[in-house]
């Protein structure tokens, strides 16, 4: 059964995705001419990340709390403390979490930072991290629809964790760009994602390479760290586990 959800999954997001398509490269041909339109196109999650938009996110958050597991589930526990580790103690002084869902890693991830700005496109998500981190100071929870409503500013670290595979070719190339070009000289990009197929335009594969060979105005990422991991839990279907790199804006 499992495999048989995957593949209608699959066959679901290749048809909305085949079927958005030329409305997508038109926008972003647009956008390349009049990027004064990006605040008007931002919201448009149907085009830019069709079938895992802003209402399936929503609707998900809506079932109930921690729908993902993420606070139970050996494997997400696993990858948090695998991401923790890999930064180390390096000094951050501005971070940001893309897809921070209610809040759980943004904790672990606020401590290693001076200023953290954390997005997730669901309002019902974002809600909750607010109230989950209402005592932390330092946190910014803001409810965004990436990559087009982006936040203002640099940042010496960005963090990616099981979310950009999410979104549809130009989508990530729009949002690659934007990442590196968000980045400080010598800033660094944690990317971790699930290896396998599940439905979702990319594997974490197809994303942590497309952002390897990004190029931006003369900025490039070097690879600072690769490692893949796997859940501690031998029954846990996700068994191509996940991989993570460090990456560092070279200028």
């Amino acid at each position: 059964m499992p495999n048989l959800r995957q593949a209608i999954r699959r066959a679901i997001n290749r048809s909305t995705g085949l079927a958005t398509a030329p409305l997508r490269s038109l926008a972003a041909a647009t956008l390349r001419r009049r990027p004064e339109l990006t605040a008007r196109f931002a919201e448009w999650s149907w085009l830019w990340q069709p079938s895992w938009g802003k209402s399936m996110q929503q609707s998900l958050f809506s079932s109930g709390i921690d729908p993902y597991d993420l606070a139970t589930n050996s494997y997400e526990q696993q990858k948090y403390a695998d991401i923790i580790r890999v930064l180390g103690d390096r000094h951050v002084t501005r971070g940001l979490e893309v897809g921070c869902a209610e809040g759980l890693f943004t904790e672990s991830l606020a401590a290693l930072c001076e200023e953290l700005v954390a997005v997730d496109i669901s309002e019902i998500a974002v809600a909750r991290a607010q109230n989950r981190l209402r005592e932390q100071t330092g946190i910014r929870i803001e409810r965004r629809t990436l990559p087009l409503d982006y936040p203002e500013g640099v940042f010496d670290l960005i963090v990616c964790s099981d979310v950009l595979y999410l979104w549809q070719r130009p989508t990530l190339e729009i949002g690659l760009r934007k990442i590196v070009s968000s980045l400080r000289p010598g800033g660094r990009l944690l990317l971790q994602h699930y290896r396998g197929h599940f439905g979702a335009p990319f594997t974490g594969d197809e994303v942590h390479d497309l952002a390897i060979a990004v190029r931006v105005d003369g900025a490039t990422l070097r690879a600072v760290h690769t490692e893949r991991g796997n859940s501690p839990d031998p029954d846990d279907h996700r068994s191509e586990g996940y991989r993570i790199d460090l990456l560092e804006r070279q200028v």
